[in-house]
């Protein structure tokens, strides 16, 4: 009872309207002039079906547009996922490309050295500061020993300090701790080269006599015999006199890059004192 005084309202609403369409069922095949209170009926119950039929369309319109919603998420999540894809694509492709322009350049460069050599990859750094070295991912079970040589397209890159069975660290050119046997080009004048601060390098021993001028091409000289001979170790980028007098200061700007230092290849030759 309690319930029937509580919603009594809209029961007794409901029921007329389902009265209403009921006889309005029972009463479809007739005119309405041969019952003149479907008029009446119809008068009433034609604003609640509409707004009945108005709730209805408006459930409708909002469960279709909450799926259009869900499916367009969906979709659009499937097309972020395919243009991730395509761009990842791209920059292997890109990088394969690369790749291969370095590789040809390295076989070119390999092609005009009559030495045993290995090809290997620059896998690491040195994390601190103090040393300019670098791990490459071949050792000695390669034939890749301590005191080897190394080389890259671009010129010298320097040599092996130690190798373990598949890795070995190189000692870069850069490193104060380097030092090769030169020759300028032009001028045939000889000296040592090692790494100096900034990651340049610096030719040291060459008296102020000898002619060096900017642009000159330094190689390695061979006489060590560590490295080959012809080898390109940089360009001459300042010349300046020591001061002593004796000796001409020298800066080196070197012909491999080594931040981008990513293949390499090791001579596998060693100073014959060594072997």
């Amino acid at each position: 009872m309690n319930f029937f005084h509580k919603y009594r309202f809209p029961i007794i609403v409901g029921l007329f309207v389902l009265g209403a369409l009921a006889y309005f069922s029972f009463s479809a095949g007739k005119g309405v002039e041969r019952i003149p209170a479907g008029r009446y009926l119809l008068e009433l119950t034609g604003p609640v079906q509409r707004g009945i039929t108005g709730v209805g369309d408006w459930f409708n319109s909002v469960w279709r547009h909450y799926f259009a919603l869900v499916q367009a998420a969906e979709e659009n999540d499937r097309l972020k996922k395919e243009l991730a894809a395509l761009k990842q694509r791209t920059v292997d492709r890109d990088e394969l490309e690369l790749a291969n322009r370095r590789l040809k350049k390295l076989l070119e460069f390999k092609q005009n050295l009559d030495y045993p050599m290995v090809a290997a990859e620059v896998v690491g750094t040195d994390p601190s500061s103090q040393f300019k070295t670098v791990i490459i991912n071949k050792g000695a079970s390669h034939g890749v020993l301590p005191l080897m040589p190394v080389v890259c397209a671009q010129g010298a890159v320097g040599r092996v300090i130690w190798s373990s069975p598949h890795y070995a660290k190189l000692l870069l050119l850069i490193d104060p701790n380097s030092g090769v046997d030169v020759i300028v080009q032009r001028s045939r004048a000889r000296g040592v080269v090692e790494g100096a601060p900034g990651g340049e390098l610096r030719l040291k021993y060459l008296i102020h006599t000898e002619d060096v001028r900017l642009g000159d091409k330094v190689l390695t000289s061979g006489a060590a015999g560590v490295y080959p001979k012809g080898v390109l170790v940089g360009t001459v980028s300042a010349v300046r006199q020591g001061q002593d007098g004796a000796f001409q200061r020298v800066q080196i700007t070197p012909a491999v890059d080594f931040g981008r230092l990513e293949e390499v290849l090791v001579l596998l030759r060693r100073r014959q004192l060594d072997q």
